[in-house]
């Protein structure tokens, strides 16, 4: 063969050399940025089958979190002293709430309950939060609310907020995400197939709750709330297995229940029932308020015993709306009459306007005297 037919074989050959070399740099790049695969990776690493339907871009340019996976409190909780904040899950530039875990040890509290919020459309495509758009970024914050936490001996739960948009939000200032879950349009809840999407997303969530040793999972929050009784008790039961595929700990479902919806409701495969007590602010007479407590408490109780739901929880308290917490005294019956009744209560942290007036002191003293007290 003449040299000028061999000048073609030796590029070929050379373009060869140099692709096995570029793609091995970048399989070692890969390596030191996300880590060698392994039973237990690190934050910022996203499991086999982990779905990621996108979002919009972060409103909020900064490094991600990245660090070994944190070790949970050795306590075991016999009662659960917990708080509910819809706060602690965003970034505190843009919630405007000071991030500080060692008060609520010294609270007597022993669990907090994270809520990361997602949206649904109107074809059932599902959006993450804009400040962790991505399943490598909800597992990176997960991570690091995990660890703070930890480090002042609080477990954690989760409990997934969906909301309906029938467009999404664009993450923009202004631009609402998310929100309180309000109730989904029949015609939208009802089409077969809508929560398919959002079912990979309950399964992706099980796999980090897994991996932080998350204390609680709700795969879905107020589902007797928002989808009516001809959808909530089929999706609730068919998440149980989804979420048992990856998640061990105790699996919630974190009601509202307010309006006697649990007659109607299937709670079997859950470990936790929550509930509210529901509005109780306008009853002034302390014994007319203790009778509707134990009337809300008994009637929850019902329900879980008719489904072998091992344990009860009031899952929020306290907030009654336009920047507003119910009276201290209100509160410190709801803990006393829990005490006597259930497994556990979970109140709202008194709200940035009130937490630093008389009311608020007066909230956090009866905190820690039912929950240092236990």
């Amino acid at each position: 063969m003449n040299q000028k037919g061999l000048a073609p074989i030796f590029l070929i050959v050379a373009v060869l050399v140099v692709s096995v070399v570029a793609f091995l740099g970048l399989s070692k790049f890969n390596g030191q940025r996300f880590g060698p695969p392994q039973n237990n990776p690190g934050w910022g690493q996203k499991p086999g089958g982990a779905q990621d339907f996108g979002g919009p871009p972060s409103t909020i340019q900064k490094q991600r979190w990245n660090g070994p996976i944190p070790n949970p409190p050795k306590n075991k909780i016999t009662y659960y002293k917990g708080l509910w904040g819809a706060g602690w899950f965003y970034p505190e530039e843009f919630t405007g709430l000071k991030f500080d875990p060692q008060k609520y040890e010294k609270w007597g509290v022993n669990i907090v309950m994270l809520q990361p919020g997602f949206e649904i459309n109107s074809n059932g495509d599902v959006r993450y939060p804009p400040d962790f758009p991505t399943y490598v970024d909800m597992d990176a914050r997960i991570g690091e609310l995990a660890t703070k936490f930890y480090q002042a001996n609080v477990h954690i739960g989760l409990t997934l907020i969906l909301t309906y948009k029938k467009e999404f939000s664009n993450g923009g200032q202004g631009d609402m995400w998310a929100g309180e879950p309000q109730p989904f349009p029949k015609e939208i809840v009802e089409k077969p197939g809508y929560f398919d999407k959002f079912n990979k997303v309950v399964e992706d969530m099980a796999k980090i709750a897994e991996k932080y040793h998350v204390y609680m999972f709700a795969p879905m929050g107020e589902a007797d709330g928002i989808f009516g009784m001809k959808v909530a008790p089929f999706l609730t039961q068919q998440m149980v297995p989804l979420v048992r595929k990856y998640y061990t700990g105790k699996l919630y479902y974190k009601g509202d229940l307010h309006n006697g919806e649990g007659d109607k409701m299937n709670f079997k495969g859950y470990d936790v029932l929550g509930f509210v007590i529901g509005p109780s602010d306008r009853i002034t007479n302390t014994e007319d308020l203790r009778k509707f407590f134990d009337s809300s408490m008994d009637r929850a109780v019902a329900w879980a015993k008719r489904d072998n739901i091992p344990e009860v929880v009031v899952s929020e308290h306290g907030y009654i709306g336009n920047n507003q917490m119910a009276s201290a005294e209100n509160i410190g019956l709801a803990l006393e009459e829990g005490n006597k009744k259930l497994n556990g209560v979970f109140l709202t942290e008194p709200i940035p306007d009130v937490f630093k007036t008389a009311q608020g002191d007066e909230i956090v003293e009866q905190m820690k005297k039912w929950f240092l007290a236990n």
